[in-house]
């Protein structure tokens, strides 16, 4: 994630880029490579020597692992993992190990040029989280998925009115099963805290089972009598697609919830340290477009 970001924001290499620039000179794979295994190496360094897991690792804590002259030390004192040893053995080499320090020491400043909104320092996986729900880059706009999710749901409206889609009685029976149901946040199951606020996994959690849901009925839904697909079949499997953008973030949150060893007294708090305010935005928008599919397939099925 580290390396995708610095490649397009810094470097202005987008995947079609990337394509021209391997097609030119193959062996910028490699190197591409190694400088992706030394940033991972890195990270699980630093997780190892600190016992943690990757996630909680503090981003400011990461410095020193590429360091031109402490890092090759300190990357190698001790185990390292297979797959991200180089195979002959050796230290990275002062130009790799430069490459690793302008992926990652951007992302160890966020604190410097971003003071963390409850205290703690930022950590890798809060970070990750954070990009992956930042709008406008290769790894996933959701703003623009969310755009032609209603972009869909209204041209199957416009072909609805001017009768181009004839809705069937198989239609409508997906338009009914699909509907999403009310979230009965009984994952995971935790109360409510003391000031009613509920956990970001809850409201999450439940919008990946509903784009699961979405995808499924999609899959049942049969071709029009002109042989192509439903216009319902691409509104239903557009919208899980916009829900599945959340699965990654909820499967390292999921994980960082069952390792806590007793649940936390302050649920907001909690929250604010694992969930980044891009997340909880793109979390907040995806809840209202759902809201809005189930009033659309309450009228069509109406």
């Amino acid at each position: 994630m580290f390396f995708d970001w610095e490649m397009e924001h810094e470097r202005a290499i987008d995947s079609r880029e990337r394509l021209r620039l391997v097609y030119a000179r193959p062996q910028v794979e490699q190197e591409w490579a190694a400088q992706k295994r030394l940033a991972a190496l890195v990270l699980w360094r630093a997780a190892y020597d600190q016992d943690l897991l990757i996630d909680d690792v503090e981003l400011d804590s990461i410095r020193s692992y590429f360091h031109p002259t402490l890092g090759p030390r300190l990357l190698h004192a001790g185990p390292i993992p297979a797959a991200v040893n180089p195979p002959d053995g050796d230290g990275p080499s002062a130009e790799l190990l430069h490459h690793a320090a302008v992926i990652l020491d951007a992302h160890t400043l966020v604190d410097v040029l971003k003071v963390h909104g409850i205290g703690p320092s930022t950590t890798v996986g809060y970070r990750v989280r954070e990009l992956r729900s930042t709008p406008g880059w290769i790894e996933g706009d959701w703003k623009e998925s969310v755009k032609i999710a209603r972009g869909d749901r209204e041209h199957a409206w416009q072909k609805r009115e001017e009768g181009s889609w004839q809705v069937t009685p198989e239609d409508l029976r997906a338009a009914v099963q699909a509907s999403p149901a009310d979230p009965a946040y009984d994952y995971p199951e935790v109360p409510i805290g003391p000031d009613g606020y509920r956990l970001w996994l809850q409201d999450a959690h439940h919008l990946v089972t509903v784009g699961t849901a979405l995808s499924t009925v999609a899959g049942t839904v049969p071709r029009t009598a002109a042989g192509t697909g439903s216009p319902l079949a691409r509104v239903l499997s557009g919208h899980a697609g916009v829900c599945r953008e959340l699965r990654e973030s909820v499967e390292d949150v999921e994980r960082l919830w069952a390792a806590e060893p007793v649940q936390p007294s302050d649920l907001s708090y909690w929250d604010l340290s694992h969930v980044p305010n891009s997340l909880r935005e793109q979390t907040e928008e995806i809840k209202a477009l759902i809201h809005e599919l189930r009033v659309w397939l309450a009228v069509l099925a109406s």
